[in-house]
């Protein structure tokens, strides 16, 4: 497989899906509390570090080489956002 080719769902083992399973709800979660901080802008640091956390786990994703979370979720993250948050970091 090509090292810039990200595996399908159909591709990825049991295992594999478990860890992208888990991966997604957190990406979900955090998403939630990014907009519940930025909304209520209470913790600037509990907001920061959400963010960090998020763009950590994008990489993740794909030094994994797993589908974007878009693909396990409606509201997940698309591989377009994915290059955002991880240009953001530069």
């Amino acid at each position: 497989m090509p090292s810039n080719r990200r595996y399908s769902l159909r591709e990825l083992s049991p295992k594999d899906y478990s860890l992208y399973r888990v991966i997604c709800m957190e990406l979900e979660s955090l998403g939630h509390e990014i907009l519940i901080e930025g909304t209520l802008g209470t913790d600037l640091t509990a907001l920061s570090t959400a963010m960090q956390d998020r763009r950590l786990l994008v990489e993740w994703l794909r030094q994994l080489m797993f589908p974007p979370a878009a693909l396990y979720n409606d509201c997940g993250i698309t591989e377009e956002v994915e290059e955002l948050l991880l240009r953001e970091a530069e």
